[in-house]
């Protein structure tokens, strides 16, 4: 058994210039040392207990169980502070909160002048924002960017408890249970959805208050040099739920009512199969040496089911994610009833979902019978590909090796079409998009069509 314990200390923000501001309600824009002493304050009582074991309850010794806990605290990333630069016309980050003397200095380095900014000679003043739509008559109060006075460093709680069993010589088997709890995650929220501060525009504010949780079942079965062959499989059934799952770029509805967002993660992941194995093919005293010996096949093969994403619908006729610009649609029947998820060439992708299925909410129309979607209801397309590689060692001399390689990639050409937040188009249902073109890598990496490379690698 082994007994841990670690202390962690993290300071206040804040600048020896003290040229930082942010935005407090109740008391309005306020300057570091002018109102409050730092951005927030420090953490005194980070303290990370952890605790692991191992017990081999036979004599045999082919029988053992492991587990452990532990709590751990994350650095807090200065990124959601000082340059937070979502593409719409808000607050970006406490440099983009004007007060005192002089402009308040900047920290980022894209589109200012560094030197400049360190010297405290770089003004920023964002100056009056209008609005991009054309049917807008009152251009909007200045965005500020807020930090609440209770921020706190995020931390986890991460578990495992796992059975291992030998099998023979070469075999294992492990079963386990892998569990995390979140608490203290980052959350960005509009606190002036309702116009509670009519001189200003959104008031993004940034807290500590998000949870999370992750539990899964992994199970593997491990093979070592069984006649020459070596393999692994490995299956984990796995659930990840939270409010938010990433800490800029997503933000809470309402943050006095973040709960409505609990749900599936952006990357919850249920299923997942992979298998890999790698066989040394005997020689044969049949013909010559050079042909009949030195093969060796290996294969990776990968399967999971698809990410979640929300059915949402774009409300207003503001571009800013900070106001209510989306709402969920109310389901009124199976959204997959009668779809094969079949690829189609006509609309180069797949029907994934029906839009028939869910009804707009309005003045003149209850949607009668039906029920509000949540976040992240729906799993787009799964994926999954088998690569294969032939080998062909040649010895050359005692200590040198020639080495020939084919290698396959998705070796049966299956299309891997995108999958998670963004992939499915809300109006046609329709996913076109494969894994690389999704994310910006075409013909490199997983969920490509098949391709091949031929290798060759000298072993000295």
């Amino acid at each position: 058994m082994n007994l841990g314990l670690r202390y962690e200390y993290f300071g206040p923000l804040h600048s020896d210039k003290k040229d930082l501001a942010v935005f407090v309600p109740g008391k309005g824009l306020l300057i570091q040392g002018v109102g409050i002493d730092s951005i927030f304050p420090p953490s005194r009582n980070d303290f990370a207990p952890r605790v692991g074991f191992a017990y081999q309850p036979t004599a045999s010794g082919d029988l053992v169980v492991r587990g452990g806990i532990g709590i751990f605290f994350d650095q807090i990333n200065m990124n959601p502070f000082l340059d937070f630069r979502p593409p719409i016309t808000a607050a970006q980050g406490l440099q983009g909160n004007p007060i005192g003397p002089s402009a308040v200095s900047t920290y980022a380095r894209n589109a200012y002048n560094w030197d400049a900014a360190l010297a405290g000679g770089a003004s920023i003043f964002p100056g009056v924002k209008v609005c991009g739509d054309p049917l807008c008559t009152n251009a909007p109060g200045q965005n500020v960017f807020s930090v609440n006075q209770n921020f706190r460093v995020p931390h986890f709680a991460n578990y495992n408890l796992q059975l291992e069993k030998g099998l023979g010589q070469t075999a294992v088997v492990q079963v386990g249970y892998v569990g995390s709890q979140s608490r203290k995650l980052n959350i960005v929220s509009n606190i002036n959805q309702y116009n509670a501060f009519p001189n200003f525009g959104s008031i993004i504010q940034l807290n500590s208050v998000g949870t999370s949780n992750y539990n899964a079942l992994q199970t593997t079965v491990r093979l070592r040099n069984f006649h020459g062959l070596s393999s692994q499989a490995s299956y984990t059934w796995a659930h990840a739920l939270d409010e938010i799952s990433e800490y800029r770029a997503t933000i809470a509805d309402d943050l006095r009512s973040i709960k409505v967002d609990y749900g599936n993660g952006d990357f919850d992941t249920r299923h997942l199969f992979s298998l890999n194995f790698d066989y040394q093919i005997p020689g044969s005293s049949h013909g010559p040496r050079i042909l009949t010996h030195g093969w060796e096949v290996s294969s990776l093969t990968n399967f999971h089911t698809g990410q979640p994403f929300d059915q949402t619908l774009p409300l207003g006729d503001s571009s800013s994610p900070f106001d209510a610009t989306t709402q969920f649609y109310y389901l009124l029947k199976d959204p997959f009833a009668g779809l094969d998820h079949k690829f189609s060439a006509a609309n180069g992708g797949t029907v994934w979902i029906n839009p028939a299925a869910f009804c707009v909410r309005s003045a003149t129309n209850s949607c009668a019978g039906g029920k509000p979607v949540g976040r992240n209801k729906f799993h787009g397309p799964g994926y999954g590909s088998v690569d294969l590689s032939v080998l062909k060692t040649i010895p050359v001399r005692e200590r040198v090796k020639v080495q020939l390689r084919a290698e396959m990639f998705n070796l049966f050409n299956r299309i891997n079409l995108a999958s998670g937040p963004g992939s499915v188009d809300y109006s046609s249902g329709l996913v076109n998009d494969t894994i690389g073109d999704f994310n910006g890598a075409p013909g490199i990496g997983p969920g490509e069509a098949f391709n091949m490379q031929l290798a060759a690698k000298i072993i000295f």
